[in-house]
């Protein structure tokens, strides 16, 4: 009796064995759907986009805020507006065709006279926050402090160049960029103009 149950037991094991084997295969199986992206169904498929975008997105705007400055400017000379978080290389510039063109995402420097500096941005980059300064804040350029004195809205067509860039008794930092309504091409009808000078030492 003894001999023949461990006997039918055997028989018992060996038809289940390839059963739970086939089972735990199946639960393999099912599990290694669930990892592969290929098998989700349409409402995890949304789901796992919607977390995806909504965890990516603040870094996307935290990078796409920020200008992005090439490290060929490494040698430049630096402005720098702590009240407005600001901070970029100034590259030279020169004339062409009687027209200064702004670099498009650091400031640019202008100079024909003496204690008289030009430095000129975009508004819709590197100098979007310009609007925000009053009288008597700090800028630092080229390791040089300045006092803002003044801050004016001009109409383009009113602006003065050679005033602007005329000699100065003091030295002389003068931000400009456009104000006012957009036009094409960048330009807009309207320059925000802020006259700093040197800090006696």
């Amino acid at each position: 009796m003894r001999s023949h149950y461990f006997g039918l037991s055997r028989q018992i094991n060996r038809h289940l064995r390839p059963t739970v084997q086939g089972t735990n295969l199946s639960i393999r199986a099912m599990r290694l759907e669930n990892i592969n992206p290929f098998h989700w169904s349409k409402r995890t498929v949304r789901v796992f986009t919607a977390l995806f975008f909504i965890t990516m997105l603040p870094v996307y705007l935290f990078i796409g805020v920020q200008p992005a400055i090439s490290i060929n400017h490494a040698g430049l000379p630096e402005l720098s507006i702590s009240s407005i978080h600001l901070t970029t290389p100034v590259e030279p510039l020169e004339l062409a065709d009687h027209q200064l063109i702004a670099p498009d995402l650091i400031a640019g420097s202008y100079s024909q006279a003496e204690n008289k500096i030009l430095l000129i941005g975009h508004s819709s980059s590197i100098f979007n926050g310009l609007n925000q300064l009053q009288n008597g804040q700090e800028i630092v350029y080229a390791n040089e402090t300045y006092n803002i004195r003044s801050i004016e809205t001009t109409p383009k067509a009113e602006i003065n160049m050679s005033e602007i860039l005329s000699a100065s008794e003091t030295p002389t930092l003068v931000l400009m960029t456009c104000a006012g309504e957009p036009l094409p091409d960048q330009d807009a009808t309207h320059r925000l103009i802020i006259t700093a000078e040197k800090v006696a030492e």
